[in-house]
């Protein structure tokens, strides 16, 4: 008799995770930093961080690291960690989460400051140890071929926590269980006869981004990456897992859902910054990528998962939680 890892291609015995792993997103964040710095503190839940501009130094259980742009750092529970960004700014996506929901005490909201490091007093609170399981050596800073999906993906749990919509729980956590897939992907490596062009599309990625204000064309990219226009194609989907006109489509309403979220911007305006010649091509974009019209995705509701500022610690209410 079949069974389903026969009849599912890519299934295997890796769906046992699906036994345990349950994400919860507490706490996120994707905003420009100027220099700042966490000195040596220990977190109750886990912290992934991915650096898109910028550098710096992380030190992460005793190993220093330098953080530039395209690392990612997985930072778990109780591990001694220190962070800090350079002059004149980083941009580094960040995503606190569990990867075990515990209703029973999951619902705990409050930063942990620099130079705290035991945490005995909250222990109740504090992630379980994922032994025996795929995330138990993960610590510091993870070197893999989709890093910069990763950070899409922590960049697009901001968007969804921001925009606050009825089940957004369920997204959150789906988009956790992404970056987890992710994550582990990029641990097996990229197809090793092609290794040698992932930094040609790292490249021509970089440039479709930064020039997706504009109507930039899937030849210059490939010419940036020293490719030809089909040999190009192929190898980007291979590696982002969609053609390059539908990354430059998913960059500029990334963009687009920013400027909705964080300005004063109207629709035309929106439009002209994000490459669009019409309000109405940008209109039409964003429906079929999103599902729903801009001025429906601009509608709100009152955010539960928390962005950027969060509660300060506060010891007489934290053992409540």
């Amino acid at each position: 008799m079949r069974t389903i890892h026969d009849s599912m291609p890519g299934m295997t015995q890796d769906i046992e995770i699906l036994h345990y792993i349950r994400p919860y997103i507490r706490h996120c964040g994707n905003r420009r930093r100027l220099a700042w710095v966490m000195r040596n503190r220990c977190l109750l839940d886990y912290l992934l961080v991915y650096i898109a501009e910028g550098v710096g130094r992380f030190e992460v259980a005793g190993k220093s690291y330098d953080a530039q742009a395209g690392d990612l750092f997985w930072i778990p529970p109780g591990v001694t960690h220190e962070m800090e960004g350079f002059r004149p700014s980083m941009v580094c996506p960040y995503v606190h989460f569990d990867l075990i929901y515990r209703p029973e005490v999951s619902h705990w909201d409050f930063s942990i400051p620099e130079g705290m490091t035991d945490l005995s007093e909250f222990q109740p609170l504090m992630h379980p140890p994922m032994t025996g399981t795929p995330f138990e050596k993960l610590c510091g800073k993870i070197t893999a071929y989709n890093n910069q999906r990763v950070g899409n993906l922590i960049d697009e749990i901001c968007l969804e926590a921001a925009r606050a919509q009825p089940y957004a729980f369920l997204r959150l956590s789906g988009l956790m269980m992404e970056i987890l897939a992710e994550i582990l992907r990029g641990r097996l490596g990229f197809p090793h006869q092609h290794d040698e062009h992932v930094p040609l599309l790292e490249k021509a990625a970089e440039y479709l981004r930064t020039h997706s204000h504009r109507d930039v064309t899937i030849e210059e990219a490939s010419e940036v990456g020293g490719l030809s226009p089909s040999y190009f194609r192929y190898l980007f989907s291979l590696h982002y897992h969609c053609s390059p006109r539908e990354y430059l489509a998913r960059t500029r309403m990334r963009k687009a859902r920013e400027l909705m979220m964080g300005s004063n911007l109207n629709l035309s305006q929106i439009a002209a910054q994000t490459g669009f010649a019409t309000v109405h091509s940008f209109s039409r974009t964003f429906k079929r990528l999103e599902g729903i019209s801009p001025s429906e995705y601009r509608s709100c509701g009152q955010s539960v998962t928390r962005v950027e500022g969060r509660k300060p610690f506060v010891v007489e209410s934290s053992t409540e939680k």
